[in-house]
């Protein structure tokens, strides 16, 4: 009984604590090479723009590359696996993507792979760069996802 009011107050002060935070919005990622669909690449709500563009604040003419273009990313050994992607452009829109090597250490990862690669290919294909968002549950993959889609990026010459 002498207890009661101790936990009382412990469990009030414990419960204003709570109800008082308030969360703020990262500024890093916290995957490298992920974003949110804030960052980098992204329009703002209620402007528009042509998928794949990005808004700048410079007037200098963007050089518009044609023909299509495919290149290897980087061979990226990762916790699960080891997984290297097959990128292709048209002038400077990626238009696909696919794993050239995607070795799965156990049946567990190579179910997990067969999920999330397609959703990271959408998201490529949406984000038209490597800032995509990655699949929960699948961290490692999507890190090792971006590492590759950015190198064959850099080669392509795509930004």
């Amino acid at each position: 009984m002498r207890r009661a009011p101790i936990v009382l107050a412990a469990t009030a002060a414990g419960l204003a604590t709570v109800l008082g935070f308030h969360t703020q919005k990262l500024s890093t990622n916290v995957l490298p090479g992920l974003s949110d669909a804030s960052g980098p690449g992204t329009t703002p709500a209620g402007s528009s723009s042509t998928p794949g563009s990005v808004a700048t604040s410079t007037s200098t003419p963007k050089t518009t590359l044609t023909g299509t273009r495919t290149a290897l990313g980087a061979d990226v050994q990762y916790r699960y696996g080891q997984l290297e992607l097959q990128v292709t452009v048209t002038g400077s829109r990626i238009t696909n993507v696919q794993p050239a090597i995607d070795t799965a250490f156990d049946p567990r990862s190579n179910q997990v792979n067969s999920y999330a690669e397609p959703l990271l290919e959408s998201q490529t294909l949406q984000a038209q760069s490597a800032n995509i968002n990655g699949v929960s549950g699948a961290t490692f993959t999507s890190q090792a996802y971006v590492q590759s889609l950015q190198a064959a990026l850099d080669k392509l010459g795509i930004k």
